[in-house]
């Protein structure tokens, strides 16, 4: 016996299948990212500018946002309200937002002034919460948001408090912004970093360094024993999720906190 032909999609998943088949299929394969429009905050340091680098290669006009800009850049302080706005104005129209700006705190809570905690919630925290209201407020339906946040802020570390909460706290702002900006057809994201090779990742260590009363350099041998891949992340690495979570190929990927650190926090 014949076995009946499946009843065709309702027209609403009709076009969703359409679009998402249309989404998976760039027109140039090379350039996936070609025609969309990218701001790129933090883009004056070390992570921020391969990132940056990574979706103008694949096709994207790229702007680039950060208190210290590069040449043509939007000056941008991320934790100043006006000026996040401003920012936003000044790049116009835009298709994908990935959110860079970030500082570190290291030390035990106990000894931690509560300017430098304030410091800490204002550099990573504050200025992803004025970042994300302002790209959900401008991107359009096929827009993505990516959060550069971090392992720490997958669990607590020791000498790391201020930070760890601080990355957290990005972690579960993305996730909200999932969730409210899906129906509009916005995919939000994060990325985790751990230990990338940058002088954010030097300083890390010299205080570190300090605080166990050991010498420069001696920090690093420490966290590569940790590492599976015995190494640090190039930040290319970084900047290739991000392009990746910009374009086609991760259509149906939003709401995650992706690891990028050589298994660290498998291991």
């Amino acid at each position: 016996m014949a076995r009946p032909e499946p009843a065709p999609p309702p027209a609403a998943a009709a076009a969703r299948t359409a679009r998402a088949d249309k989404s998976m299929a760039p027109a140039d394969p090379s350039q996936p990212l070609l025609g969309r429009v990218a701001l790129v905050t933090g883009a004056g340091g070390t992570i921020g500018r391969a990132i940056a680098a990574a979706l103008h290669a694949q096709g994207a006009q790229t702007l680039a946002a950060d208190l210290h800009p590069p040449e043509g850049g939007i000056a941008m302080d991320g934790a100043d309200e006006a000026s996040v706005a401003s920012a936003f104005a000044d790049a116009g129209a835009l298709t994908d937002v990935v959110h860079a700006v970030g500082s570190l705190a290291v030390g035990p809570v106990a000894d931690m002034p509560l300017e430098t905690f304030r410091a800490t919630l204002d550099a990573n925290l504050v200025s992803a919460f004025l970042i994300g209201r302002e790209a959900a407020r401008r991107l359009p339906a096929g827009g993505t948001l990516t959060f550069v946040a971090s392992q720490a802020g997958y669990r607590g570390g020791a000498l790391w408090g201020g930070y760890c909460a601080a990355k957290s706290g990005v972690l579960r702002l993305a996730e909200a912004l999932a969730q409210e900006l899906g129906p509009r057809g916005i995919r939000v994201n994060s990325v985790c970093p751990g230990m990338v090779d940058s002088p954010m990742a030097v300083e890390a260590e010299r205080l570190l360094a300090h605080l166990h009363g050991a010498s420069d350099g001696s920090e690093r041998g420490r966290y590569l024993a940790g590492i599976p891949l015995g190494r640090y992340a190039d930040p290319a690495e970084i900047g290739a999720v991000c392009a990746f979570l910009a374009s086609p190929a991760a259509s149906y990927v939003s709401g995650a906190a992706i690891p990028i650190d050589g298994g660290e926090v498998s291991a």
